[in-house]
């Protein structure tokens, strides 16, 4: 995963707005610590600021070129 690629959350998540979280993009990648994955900063539709998540929580839609 790197800057510029289209995330979704993965099939079978619940309790998140399907219409808001349909698509997000990678804003940063965050350098993973001993014993921590890396984590992903994302920017999804509707929403002002972005979310920090691990990345095996996303799914990649569309790779930055």
């Amino acid at each position: 995963m790197k800057v510029g690629d289209l995330v979704k959350h993965p099939a079978g998540v619940e309790n998140v707005c399907k219409e808001t979280y349909a698509m997000g993009l990678v804003l940063d990648v965050c350098a993973a610590s001993s014993g921590f994955k890396r984590q992903v900063k994302v920017k999804w539709h509707r929403k002002q600021s972005y979310l920090l998540y691990y990345e095996d929580q996303l799914e990649v839609v569309s790779e930055a070129r």
